[in-house]
């Protein structure tokens, strides 16, 4: 009888201890996939360091919509992309600017008919963009992130924008200290009249390639004073919530969904703190299961999840800097 009494008592005893060691190898197994998942996908990322400038479309833009933007063609809202070394021309028309705004230090553009090399073309303002981080952001095509803000921010600001794309996929915090002294020290980010602007994504690395003792926050921390102490405005995109990620399971889908969270808000407070402008990528692309925003290999957004995020940052530029909103033809004024 006490035999049995034994016999039942460790097994009760063992029984939690072996349902934890089964949840612990699960757990690992999982993470390990995880992480050559994001190893392999890296590998379908162009090389970071992409350069472009990007030019306005020729129409003007205005505080408040008028009856003839229904008659603008959708060719015309397209603003053109161009390299480093292009001289192709500005828009032409002359764009309201709002005081105080992002905007409001930027000179009007070169006076139509003017060629490329003249002196109102070498004294005409351009913006600096440079696009930081992680695979959320990293890319050079055209239907990236880093080239769809560029185009969408040279047709708010009516003036060229110069990219400097150094984003990489599976970015941890220390690669994002490279990231800033190489932006910093780039010429093609120069002050040039016009506003210099950062987008920052950074942290999925960290939560899928844990280390001891994480230094992200720090970091953070310090390439933000430093962007901000050079003259840029900073718009950081905090960490998604990775255990909504196709194909993530329990149990490593509730370590990812607490980690994501803790980290996301500790980013969102260090940017306010800082005077940056924080954004969730969790309610960008929210809804991925239904919609198809994050790409099947759950690494980058999907085409139209890239497009999204670019639209949700460029809004919230506007709203920030209080530039202008709307467009008509200059042919109707």
């Amino acid at each position: 009888m006490r035999r049995k009494t034994a016999v039942g008592l460790l097994s009760v005893a063992a029984a939690p201890a072996a349902f934890v060691g089964a949840g612990t190898v699960l757990l690992r197994l999982q993470a390990g996939r995880l992480r050559k998942d994001f190893t392999d996908a890296a590998n379908a990322f162009d090389a970071p360091g992409t350069r472009t400038i990007a030019h306005p479309p020729r129409f003007a833009l205005t505080d408040a919509p008028t009856s003839s933007e229904a008659a603008v063609p959708s060719d015309v809202l397209a603003s053109s992309e161009a390299p480093v070394s292009s001289d192709a021309p500005a828009a032409e028309v002359p764009v309201p600017r709002a005081p105080g705004s992002l905007a409001a230090e930027a000179p009007s553009p070169r006076a139509p008919g003017s060629p490329p090399g003249s002196a109102s073309a070498s004294q005409q303002a351009s913006a600096a963009l440079a696009v930081l981080g992680d695979s959320w952001i990293a890319g050079s095509a055209p239907d990236d992130p880093a080239r769809l803000l560029s185009r969408g921010l040279a047709s708010l600001l009516g003036i060229p924008v110069r990219l400097t794309a150094l984003a990489e996929p599976s970015a941890r915090a220390e690669a994002l200290i490279t990231q800033v002294d190489r932006a910093l020290a780039d010429p093609h980010l120069s002050a040039r009249g016009g506003p210099r602007i950062a987008v920052i994504s950074m942290g999925t690395a960290d939560i899928v390639f844990p280390v001891v003792g994480s230094i992200t926050l720090g970091v953070l921390s310090s390439a933000l004073s430093r962007l901000e102490r050079e003259g840029f405005a900073v718009v950081v995109l905090c960490c998604p919530n990775l255990s909504s990620l196709p194909g993530i399971r329990n149990p490593l889908r509730t370590v990812l969904r607490r980690s994501s969270r803790v980290l996301a808000g500790s980013q969102w407070l260090a940017a306010l703190a800082a005077g940056a402008l924080p954004l969730s990528l969790t309610r960008i692309l929210s809804g991925t299961a239904h919609t198809g925003l994050v790409d099947p290999s759950g690494q980058r957004p999907s085409e139209l999840g890239r497009r999204q995020l670019a639209a949700a940052i460029l809004h919230e530029i506007a709203d920030r800097f209080e530039l202008p909103r709307y467009s008509h033809s200059p042919e109707d004024e």
